[in-house]
């Protein structure tokens, strides 16, 4: 592993510093990137999907996308679809499938997790994460 050492005059920290690698993924650990900050870059609304079950009735189904960058170099990306949840009464946004991204998790050996098992991690963190205001206030914006 590479270190960046920040050292002042009370502290000296080894801090791992991350690379873009050859294949284009960015390695790195489940610790560091849950303590790495991402901002919202971009979210949209797809294109509008009418299902007309019987003659009279029609539902819409709401969905979009939404990307995130990281705010250290060198930049991570996170994206993944959403759709708009009304069956309990309130719309709630909610993640759809797998997300998108140049992060490949890797152990404390600097093994890489492979795409599956990074995938369902990554999947875990966006759930956790608070993401539905931003995209809301985002698509209100975009979409005036």
């Amino acid at each position: 592993m590479i270190y960046h050492t920040n050292a002042d005059a009370y502290s000296c920290t080894q801090v791992p510093m991350i690379t873009l690698s050859e294949d284009g993924y960015i390695r790195l650990t489940l610790e560091t990137l849950l303590a790495t900050p991402f901002v919202h870059f971009l979210s949209g609304l797809d294109d509008e999907k009418t299902i007309s079950p019987q003659e009279g009735a029609c539902y819409t189904h709401i969905s979009g996308y939404t990307e995130w960058l990281s705010t250290t170099p060198p930049t991570l990306t996170l994206g993944w679809d959403w759709g708009l949840d009304v069956s309990q009464g309130q719309p709630l946004y909610v993640r759809l499938g797998a997300p998108r991204s140049n992060i490949m998790l890797v152990d404390t050996m600097q093994h890489d997790l492979g795409p599956t098992k990074t995938s369902v991690l990554l999947e875990t963190a966006i759930d956790a994460l608070a993401w539905q205001e931003e995209v809301h206030h985002h698509l209100v914006t975009r979409y005036v």
